[in-house]
């Protein structure tokens, strides 16, 4: 199926029904492997990782969306600003994210503390790997650029709307509080604002891929030096 010579409405009604279907087969999935016997929640999460890869691009192959082009080095000069640009907003969430808990905030992460330096790594490799490809190409490749030929940039924003609202289910499930969802909420934005320009400007995922890797690597980091600094360090005055 070619998904981009449908009606507009139903490639609307496509794309909203198969992001609920990975919706709950990503819950599926969690639910899935806490069943198996894996002692390292890293090992799941990177498991995970590469199942809901398999699907994002079985998703592309369904719809006639998997194309060479959407994973070649197109526009090198306008990819590489974009790189640019997120190397220096992946450098500021990082920033953030220490001087956040370092204030205080976002407590939960205190138990990143205690975690094994192979779960570190392998969550480190996660971030590094694949978290890019983990949603870039379902929410991009899949629905934004179904959506691109009927609405032209319009489906950068109607790839907001969907994304934001997909992360919201995080609260409805219990993932996220309402207050962390919405104190990270403009730098969500922020990002899938830049992945979603760099597939319109090169209508290519992978500088997106870059630059989305590098954003959670440097979080990720700054997480975990942040909660390994001495106590006295961490609390705020």
């Amino acid at each position: 199926m070619d998904i981009i010579n449908l009606n507009p409405i139903l490639i609307g009604l496509l794309v909203l029904l198969v992001t609920l279907t990975r919706y709950g087969f990503e819950r599926m999935v969690s639910h899935a492997l806490k069943l198996i016997p894996i002692e390292r929640t890293s090992v799941q999460l990177f498991v995970k990782g590469l199942i809901l890869i398999v699907f994002n691009i079985a998703v592309l192959a369904l719809f006639g969306l998997l194309k060479g082009e959407l994973f070649a080095f197109t526009e090198p000069k306008k990819g590489m600003i974009i790189v640019a640009i997120g190397l220096g907003l992946g450098i500021t969430t990082a920033l953030l994210s220490l001087l956040a808990i370092k204030a205080g905030f976002g407590s939960g992460y205190n138990s990143l503390a205690s975690v094994s330096s192979l779960d570190k790594r392998i969550t480190l490799a996660t971030f590094m790997l694949l978290a890019g490809s983990i949603e870039d190409i379902f929410f991009i490749g899949f629905a934004q650029n179904s959506l691109t030929p009927s609405l032209g940039w319009g489906a950068m924003i109607s790839y907001l709307v969907l994304f934001i609202v997909y992360h919201y289910a995080n609260v409805i499930s219990g993932i996220e509080t309402k207050k962390e969802f919405f104190g990270i909420l403009p730098i969500r934005l922020i990002v899938a604002l830049l992945l979603s320009l760099s597939f319109y400007l090169t209508k290519t995922l992978v500088y997106g891929f870059i630059v989305h890797n590098l954003i959670d690597t440097l979080s990720y980091l700054a997480v975990l030096y942040a909660v390994n600094l001495p106590q006295k360090q961490i609390t705020p005055s």
